[in-house]
């Protein structure tokens, strides 16, 4: 009797450790679908065509009670207001923060144009967007974590997770879906 007892709450702990274990990693998911996004664009048209060249980053968001997109491209210092179809309107949703579009230096060779949440992961909030430098860095005003965005949007400076990623898919040489 007593080494049944024994046996149950040996499995047991074994339990509680694993649980305990598991629950501590810092594991994600490559890809986030934790956060509604649709979006597609046209990357020959200014002012996305910017992600057409490896290093170069924009960043997408929908004005608060506006019929159109900010565009904000760090490399002109510009930013530029891209009006919505009504369709659009509706149907555009851009994650938690908004987006990060553009083409790293050292992708994964699935895709050309990588596309990230704007706001920061270790924040989790639509108001903790990053700014983003010349050089590929994303820095989240709140926490002062730094983000690399030429490679897979890994912490460089604080701690947490990696930035959230979107799929991309290219239906032409020059339309991107943004989805998750």
């Amino acid at each position: 009797m007593k080494e049944k007892k024994r046996k149950k709450s040996l499995v047991a702990l074994c339990g509680i450790l694993m649980l305990c274990l598991c629950s501590c990693t810092s594991d994600y998911k490559e890809f986030c679908t934790q956060y509604q996004v649709s979006f597609s664009c046209d990357i020959t048209n200014v002012p996305y065509n910017a992600v057409n060249s490896m290093g170069q980053f924009i960043t997408v968001r929908k004005k608060t009670g506006s019929t159109s997109c900010t565009v904000y491209n760090p490399s002109l210092g510009k930013t530029t207001e891209v009006p919505l179809s009504e369709v659009e309107i509706r149907s555009f949703s851009l994650g938690l923060g908004g987006l990060i579009l553009g083409q790293p230096y050292f992708g994964d060779g699935k895709s050309a144009v990588y596309a990230y949440d704007l706001a920061c992961p270790a924040c989790d909030k639509a108001s903790s967007r990053l700014n983003l430098d010349t050089q590929g860095n994303a820095t989240c005003p709140k926490c002062d974590n730094v983000y690399d965005l030429n490679n897979g949007g890994l912490v460089v400076e604080g701690e947490g997770r990696p930035l959230y990623r979107y799929r991309v898919t290219q239906s032409s040489v020059s339309t991107i879906f943004v989805h998750n």
